[in-house]
């Protein structure tokens, strides 16, 4: 195996992203943890099967994110490259399913969750199948049908939902949503790191956003 750094991204870089990611991985454990122990004792069945499910997404999305950018080697960084990309889907699909089956629920809820959980698994699909030329546009795109699907609800989940439970559930939205202006400006230094940042901040804010709407709900 070649010992070659097939990366667009300088060598600081790489060691920026995977000590952000790294950081990731962390709190995903601890996310997980807190979140499901906190529903075994004031949830419902839903809410810790649910928040599972984040946690795990969590913890798939910033493993994979954290060894592509870490690991130097050609063959094995192409390969977590898919793999990284693909498990933005499903952290996109995780974040949904508490808010879906907790908070929503019925029809609404159930419909959704087939949906965005059908477009990770489409997703996933594309993303090995296609080449690898040209997938950036509609991969972003695709990211930002699932992650923005929610206003479809929006009404039913805000009527539900605490306020401030409301208030970082739109922050985690923002910051996701700006950290894509980094994702694809590519001309500057650092910018893929700054989105990392983004990232991690996104969840963070989800997080709360479901430690305050999904958990106490026994």
């Amino acid at each position: 195996m070649k010992n070659q750094n097939c990366s667009a991204y300088s060598l600081k870089e790489e060691i920026i992203s995977s000590i952000i990611h790294g950081i990731g991985i962390f709190l995903s454990i601890a996310i997980l943890s807190v979140l499901v122990t906190l529903s075994a004792v004031f949830g419902n069945v839903y809410s810790i099967v649910s928040t599972a499910i984040f946690g795990f997404s969590m913890l798939l999305m910033y493993s994979a994110s954290t060894l592509y950018h870490a690991i130097p080697f050609e063959r094995a960084k192409k390969i977590f490259k898919k793999f990284d990309h693909i498990a933005i889907y499903y952290l996109i699909a995780g974040t949904y399913t508490p808010f879906l089956l907790v908070v929503i629920r019925g029809t609404l809820g159930w419909t959704l969750f087939g949906i965005i959980w059908g477009l990770a698994i489409i997703g996933t699909i594309l993303k090995i199948c296609l080449p690898s030329n040209g997938k950036k546009l509609w991969s972003i795109g695709l990211y930002l049908i699932m992650g923005w699907l929610v206003v479809v609800a929006s009404n039913t989940l805000f009527s539900i939902m605490p306020k401030i439970a409301i208030v970082f559930l739109i922050l985690g939205g923002a910051f996701y949503t700006i950290g894509v202006i980094f994702y694809i400006w590519k001309s500057k230094k650092y910018t893929h790191a700054i989105w990392h940042g983004f990232v991690l901040t996104g969840t963070i804010m989800h997080f709360f956003a479901i430690l305050f709407s999904c958990v106490f709900v026994g």
